[in-house]
Formats: C-alpha cells, structure tokens, sequence
C-alpha cells in the first residue's frame, strides 16, 4: 500500500510523533458543521438516498420494478396503478471512528482545511492495526477506503452500492 498523508496542526503531529497520541473522530461527530467548518464538516455525512420516479405504472407480481417491492407488496393477481410519485430510500450509516488521510500531498488543501503540518503514514496497515488495538474493547480495524465523491441522493439505477459513510458530494472533492 501507497503511503497516506495526514494533515494537521503542528502541535498535534507533535504529539502523535513524540508520545503515539492521536485523536479519532466520528462519522456523526463530522456532521457538526458549525465545530469542523464547511471545509471538513457535513450535516449529511454518513447518509444516502435512492429514489425511483414513476410517471406512469401499471405493476403487477409480473412487472414490478425490484427497487418498488419494499415499498408495495402486491399478492398475486393483484395491480397496482399509480402515477407522478417519487419513491425514495434513505440509508444512514452506522456511527464509525474515522481517521481521514489523503494518497497525494497537496499542500494549499492542507492550508484550506486550516491546518499547517502533514504527517507521512508510511506504513498504513501496520498503523491502523495499532490504532485498531488499543481501541479493541471499542471497536475493530474495518480497513482503509477511498471516499467516493458522488451526489448523496441518486436515481436507483445508478446507484453502484457504495455504502453512505464512503459518499462525499463532489464540492468537497
């Protein structure tokens, strides 16, 4: 694995360097916008919608579009007509420690996120395992993902499944 970049004032990197001290925040916690800014803080982290427009259906057991079965189950022989509704699923991740790095170094996004120091992670999974053990009555090492900068809210047949914690909208990429 490639190494990771962790932004972040210089008297924590001190911190993490001399005494192996870092903070771990949560999903929810990143939705506080008004503690993290807009740079770092979203209200929606960690939530993801799905939806169908219907103009115009006639469903029976036959035809009923999948994404539509949570929402109208219908008995055989049954039909269902309806029209000019929007069906819509919000998914909410379960809370989650996070600890954000970047691939790439990019040092007017680290002065953008208010911070003036980076730390090599040069080893990741090694890190992330230490982290992971001393929290191990708290919780588990899940793995290192990559943000997926997409819309939150997405028409079903483009949803391709990634879960609401990974889901960034574009204006934070």
């Amino acid at each position: 694995m490639k190494v990771l970049y962790k932004y972040m004032k210089k008297e924590h990197a001190k911190l993490l360097i001399e005494q192996g001290s870092l903070r771990i925040g949560t999903l929810y916690e990143f939705r506080d916008e008004e503690k993290h800014g807009k740079e770092i803080g979203d209200f929606q982290e960690g939530t993801k919608s799905t939806y169908m427009e219907v103009g115009e259906a006639n469903w029976n057991t036959n035809n009923q579009p999948e994404f539509s079965k949570s929402f109208f189950k219908l008995s055989d022989g049954a039909t269902l007509k309806i029209s000019g509704i929007t069906l819509e699923k919000p998914q909410n991740s379960p809370d989650f420690y996070i600890y954000c790095t970047t691939y790439e170094f990019d040092e007017s996004a680290m002065r953008d996120f208010g911070y003036d120091t980076c730390v090599v992670i040069e080893q990741p999974e090694r890190f992330f395992n230490c982290i992971s053990k001393a929290l191990k009555h708290k919780s588990s090492y899940e793995g290192i993902y990559n943000c997926v900068y997409q819309p939150r809210r997405i028409d079903h047949e483009l949803d391709m499944g990634v879960h609401p914690a990974l889901i960034k909208e574009s204006a934070y990429s």
